[in-house]
């Protein structure tokens, strides 16, 4: 049985009142002219808007899809099931994968405000700490190291506390309870998370029948399986409770925690939606700066273009196949590849939409000898609307929960035969490469549910993947979507940890815990009891984590590769920015929310400038890294003039932003 989309009559209802400076009609906005030009309003571009906005900035943030307000579909967790082809995704498809015999498949990307944070599984993890080290090995920037980024997660140190820098260490996390308010004791690590930062993270709100299942098999097999108390603890290899942004039963996506009703009636913060950008254009052609966004919206009944102007910057946050499919419309990319589809290139930067990077999963299900499962969210009409009615009126029930109740993280062996041929992909020894994650249901995409039958499913993921793909233009019209091709399986390496990662599946449910409950596995898992057998049933069943990064990927400064600089600006030209997933040169071994944090970071230090230029002491003059120009800092008192260069180096985008409007002054 397929499902029909939509299945209750008031899941994809929103309201068709704006809240705060929400626009839907371009006429409506207070001008064409905005300090800061924001393209998407998902994880990367509210964060940016909400930041800038504390100052006196202007922003406008420019979003293709509607609102995310009032949606039952986005704002229920256990309705992630339902999302991802629908009226707030993209409906993207892959070109044909040769590793998936010649298929395609679908590639979700949120088509709504709040991005693919509004229409994803509301997994929350930090990843290791040497995907972070990487980044910083890679680009020569010590700012992207754990070390750095970590006291954006956790708790403020009592140095930085005692110099009352409070909005530079802002927290991006803030730990709730769960939706049933449980004792959470020995589920999680409460020294490791903080109560006051801005994104809801919170643990499963309802028992699972599964759970009691799960945690005698790690003390059962708990050389391969042990069980970890908090998955967010920077040690990742183990089995723990899952933890995702969702806040009492409800999603807590980017545009409820950042441009929530606490900000969106700020009065300079201006959010346009149904606005498609379709390029970047010069703001004056004999030099390589960018102030003008063209979008595509609707107006008086039909489709027209307009342009906006960005007096500081424009920040592209369109994500890893927005981002790039702008970039290459607008004339940055290679030259080449730009010529062949009548694209005359402005700068030729080969790197933009090069470098795809994602992460591989199946959905593997077992019939199970219980009635006790969730499967019937979504095949049974009435049940679902019995729940939807308990969510709405209690917030309770199985509905308050992202569909998943644990997630394990693992490494291959040291001594796998793969590592023979190919080097080891993760960032470092103890960065997991497979990912498996506990559902009691059979699992999303829920659109193939059988009339019949419980079920109980694992996911399996390669979240050190080795294969790379691409995003290029299908046309010159900036509408058409892009060709995304992910390359699934093109790396050896990637096939042999799947295989490696459904058998780690299997010899889970093989603990006697399972036993009497896991009846058979289902569809072509049934026969896949060879390693060939296993890769065939791999290339027929993978498909998409959902977590693309690296089309605009970082790299060393004046590096003569990659798209952007440390500090996020596009290589070889002024005025734009990249702040969104693209960015990463390789995907972190998890699920993708480490940038928010680093955000923050970037946008409020430009207030460092504002504070510096009425402070004359003595001038101390250093080397910006971020144009390599010398510019003279007035010294602060002592004990603040001590961070001062440690602001800049991690905040070198911060400095051009500085720079850029007048704050510091190049010498």
């Amino acid at each position: 049985m397929h499902l029909h989309l939509p299945l209750l009559f008031n899941i994809f209802l929103w309201a068709s009142s704006c809240y705060g400076a929400i626009y839907e009609i371009v006429a409506d906005l207070p001008g064409t002219t905005f300090d800061f030009v924001v393209v998407g309003g998902g994880a990367g571009g509210a964060v940016v808007a909400n930041r800038l906005t504390e100052e006196d900035f202007s922003v406008l943030v420019l979003e293709a899809g509607p609102s995310d307000r009032d949606l039952l579909s986005i704002e229920i967790p256990y309705l992630a099931g339902l999302l991802g082809n629908d009226p707030y995704s993209w409906n993207y498809s892959t070109t044909v994968q040769p590793g998936l015999n010649n298929k395609t498949t679908t590639f979700p990307r949120g088509h709504v405000l709040g991005g693919s944070t509004s229409i994803n599984a509301m997994i929350y993890t930090r990843c290791s700490p040497e995907d972070y080290d990487r980044y910083a090995n890679f680009t020569g920037d010590p700012g992207w190291s754990w070390e750095s980024l970590k006291s954006y997660i956790f708790k403020v140190s009592p140095l930085k506390r005692s110099f009352y820098i409070h909005w530079y260490f802002l927290q991006n996390e803030k730990w709730v309870p769960p939706a049933d308010g449980h004792n959470t004791t020995g589920q999680y690590d409460p020294a490791i998370h903080s109560l006051d930062g801005m994104n809801a993270v919170s643990l499963p709100g309802y028992p699972q029948p599964t759970d009691e299942r799960v945690l005698r098999t790690t003390s059962e097999l708990p050389d391969e399986f042990p069980f970890l108390l908090d998955i967010n603890s920077g040690i990742p290899n183990g089995i723990g409770y899952m933890q995702a942004t969702i806040n009492g039963g409800k999603r807590s996506s980017s545009a409820v925690s950042y441009l929530g009703p606490d900000f969106i009636n700020r009065a300079n913060l201006h959010v346009l939606l149904g606005a498609q950008v379709t390029k970047v254009i010069q703001s004056d052609e004999s030099e390589l700066s960018f102030n003008v966004v063209e979008f595509s919206a609707s107006s008086e009944g039909s489709t027209q273009l307009f342009n906006v102007t960005a007096a500081k910057e424009i920040i592209l946050s369109a994500g890893a196949i927005g981002t790039p499919h702008i970039l290459l419309n607008s004339g940055i990319g290679d030259a080449a590849e730009l010529s062949e589809v009548g694209i005359q290139a402005i700068i030729d930067l080969p790197d933009v939409g090069k470098n795809l990077s994602d992460q591989p999963i199946i959905w593997n299900k077992w019939y199970v000898n219980d009635t006790n499962t969730w499967d019937d969210i979504f095949r049974n009409l009435t049940y679902r609307n019995e729940l939807v009615t308990q969510w709405n009126e209690t917030r309770t029930g199985p509905l308050v929960d992202t569909p998943f109740s644990h997630i394990s993280w693992s490494r291959l062996p040291d001594d796998s035969p793969i590592f023979e041929r190919f080097d080891d992909p993760a960032a470092g020894p103890n960065t997991p490469h497979l990912e498996i994650d506990i559902q009691n249901a059979w699992s999303i995409p829920a659109s193939a549910i059988p009339d019949t039958g419980n079920f109980m499913s694992i996911a399996t993921c390669v979240v050190s993947s080795a294969s790379r793909g691409t995003v290029k233009l299908n046309s010159s019209d900036p509408l058409d979507p892009p060709l995304i091709d992910p390359a699934f399986l093109a790396s050896e390496f990637d096939v042999f940890a799947m295989v490696e990662a459904v058998k780690s599946a299997k010899r889970f449910l093989s603990a006697s815990a399972w036993e009497g409950y896991v009846l058979e596995a289902y569809g072509g898992l049934v026969n896949a009891t060879t390693d060939e057998a296993l890769e065939e049933y791999v290339r027929g069943n993978v498909g998409t984590a959902a977590h693309p990064v690296g089309t605009a990927s970082m790299s060393p400064r004046f590096a003569d590769y990659g798209v952007v600089d440390p500090d996020l600006l596009v290589k070889g030209v002024s005025g734009l920015r990249v702040v969104d997933a693209s960015i990463f040169p390789f995907v972190p071994a998890g699920h993708i929310y480490a940038l928010t944090p680093k955000i923050r970071n970037f946008v409020h230090c430009t207030k460092i400038g504002l504070d510096l230029r009425s402070t004359v002491v003595i001038s101390e003059s250093f080397t910006s890294a971020t144009r390599s120009q010398t510019i003279d800092l007035p010294s602060v008192p002592s004990p603040c003039c001590v961070l001062v260069p440690f602001f800049c180096l991690i905040s070198k985008c911060s400095i051009g932003l500085a720079m850029k409007t007048g704050w510091l002054q190049s010498s």
